[in-house]
């Protein structure tokens, strides 16, 4: 389904600046409704920039937050996407219709239905925005503790899990010495403080960090 729906700057300016559609469309015919055979998308465009056009005066009295405003040619809808609540959308809906509605009667927009919706904002998914944070920490840590001539270091793993956020670091240690008990506490205050200088430091006060020896025997 090929939707058409003009840009969100363009049709601001246009419904709310004042600023009237370019020269090119001055001698531009809005074609009737009753006219045979299917017309190419770039037609209906310019036909329907010429209808924002004599639609423009009647939207700006009443200053609706209209945020789009564009057509769907292969279920035959007009869509306005307003910015506001779905009350305020209740309230002036059958407004914008009418007014589209009439304007649109002689143009090849007749037969179209009139949609008016929300504005739809896409918010990040919670479950993409920890993977991304979580790559980056992981190169980051890397270069760190690589920066920091920790060369035991073989991979680094991070995940959420019952709100906190594990740092789990596998190494060729071998043994569970003192010494390498020692240097797996060296590694978790580098990543502790990798994690401080980052741009996720926030995340230090959920963050626990395991150290593993070639064995995945905890050394930290």
């Amino acid at each position: 389904m090929k939707k058409n729906i003009a840009s969100v700057g363009f049709i601001f300016c246009l419904l709310f600046s004042g600023i009237w559609l370019h020269d090119a469309y001055r001698n531009t015919k809005i074609a009737f409704a009753m006219e045979p055979g299917t017309h190419s998308e770039k037609v209906l465009n310019d036909n329907f920039q010429v209808l924002m056009k004599k639609i423009h005066p009647k939207l700006m009295e009443q200053n609706f937050k209209i945020v789009t405003l564009g057509f769907d040619s292969q279920v035959k809808e007009i869509n306005i996407q307003v910015n506001s609540n779905q009350q305020y959308i209740n309230k002036i809906e059958n407004s914008i219709k009418k007014i589209i509605h009439e304007s649109s009667q002689q143009t090849l927009f007749k037969n179209y239905s009139i949609d008016v919706y929300k504005q739809v904002i896409d918010y990040p998914d919670a479950e993409e925005l920890a993977l991304e944070r979580n790559d980056e920490l992981t190169t980051k840590f890397q270069e760190d503790l690589k920066a920091k001539k920790f060369t035991e270091i073989e991979s680094i793993r991070i995940r959420d899990k019952d709100k906190k956020l594990l740092v789990e670091i596998n190494t060729s240690i071998q043994k569970t010495t003192l010494f390498n008990i020692n240097r797996g506490k060296e590694i978790q205050l580098e990543i502790k403080k990798s994690l401080t200088n980052s741009f996720y430091k926030d995340e230090l006060k959920r963050i626990e960090v395991f150290v593993y020896n070639n064995k995945h025997v905890k050394i930290n």
